[in-house]
């Protein structure tokens, strides 16, 4: 499944669309910090909330995509994963270096090379470098759910959910203090994909959305007006929220359930990677030089849709880069992918 590319067998448009709109969240939360910049009035404490309810659901709609459709280890898929994040980790570089000079000078420059050059072990991309470790875990995690028995696999999800997920929504404090951004989040909801394609690949009924909907509520509630009581700040809108997860699941069924097919969305998505190393930063450079040109926002729905036009545009540009990176090295990434394959095979053969 490198960059996200469902099997060829698989290749229904309906869980690649999810990708993208995935995708698309996750740019969008990343935007929304610029929100009150682009949204004048009271109005912008609505789109605020709308927005932080709902987009911390992205990563874990990825996930599942990926536990539906399994995952095994493989060595030249993690070379070939590698080569692209080091490409657009040297692009980001290059790109802060000729429009935010100032920020790239000295230690944070060379700081910003050595995690280019290792985005993989340096957690450049935290979620990069824990989708590669499932990768690689990926073989055993499949070993033991098929040695369990529906009703046991049951109870160990019910137990990763509720210590993991259920007492770090109820309790604020965490066993694994990262929020959900995470391996242990990233296996818990793999392993709910799995079940799901297992034991729950059903159509669910559309009243679901009604479910989706006040949960989303709930969470955008929950941002606006977060529980304080000295230190602890603690709102639901986080990637290991037990509302956050339940929604993920949501979506994920009603998308499944919803059959077409594309090409261009198949393609697009085949290139979600290279949006999730570009955006932060594309986000911040297209940010400051807009407000520094002297932009300003509008009143209420006028200045939120201004706001999502940006996030759209600066999706698609990501894309549109990832497709030409692929056009561009795609050849280079496999064959360097297969002959890390042969030299390690050839090692073992040797032993």
């Amino acid at each position: 499944m490198e960059q996200f590319t469902a099997p060829q067998n698989a290749r229904n448009s309906n869980l690649e669309l999810l990708r993208i709109l995935a995708m698309f969240m996750i740019v969008l939360i990343h935007a929304n910090m610029y929100l009150f910049q682009f949204v004048t009035g009271s109005g912008a404490v609505f789109f605020n909330g709308m927005v932080n309810g709902i987009c911390n659901i992205g990563v874990s709609c990825f996930i599942l995509i990926s536990g539906y459709f399994g995952m095994k280890p493989d060595l030249g898929k993690f070379v070939r994963m590698e080569c692209m994040m080091i490409t657009w980790s040297l692009a980001e570089t290059v790109l802060l270096c000729i429009l935010m000079p100032q920020q790239m000078q000295g230690a944070a420059l060379l700081e910003q090379l050595a995690k280019s050059f290792l985005p993989f072990i340096t957690r450049k991309y935290w979620f990069y470098s824990c989708y590669v470790c499932l990768l690689f875990f990926s073989g055993y995690l499949e070993r033991l759910i098929g040695a369990l028995k529906k009703e046991e696999f049951e109870k160990l999800l019910l137990l990763l959910l509720v210590l993991f997920s259920v007492l770090p929504t109820l309790f604020y404090f965490e066993l694994v203090p990262d929020n959900g951004k995470g391996l242990v989040q990233m296996i818990m909801v793999y392993m709910i994909g799995r079940y799901i394609r297992m034991y729950r690949d059903v159509k669910i009924s559309a009243k679901a959305l009604i479910l989706f909907v006040i949960l989303w509520t709930v969470n955008g509630v929950s941002h606006e007006i977060p529980i304080q009581i000295g230190g602890i700040y603690h709102h639901l809108c986080k990637d290991n929220s037990i509302t956050n997860l339940i929604m993920a699941v949501i979506l994920f069924y009603l998308m499944k359930g919803f059959a077409f097919q594309s090409t261009v969305i198949n393609r697009a998505a085949g290139n979600v990677f290279a949006v999730f190393a570009l955006n932060s930063t594309v986000v911040t450079v297209v940010m400051t030089r807009l407000f520094d040109s002297g932009f300003h926002g509008a009143d209420g729905i006028v200045g939120f849709l201004l706001l999502i036009g940006v996030v759209t545009a600066i999706l698609a540009g990501c894309l549109l880069a990832g497709e030409g990176r692929r056009l561009l090295f795609d050849r280079c990434d496999r064959y360097l992918g297969d002959l890390a394959v042969r030299k390690i095979l050839r090692k073992g053969k040797n032993h």
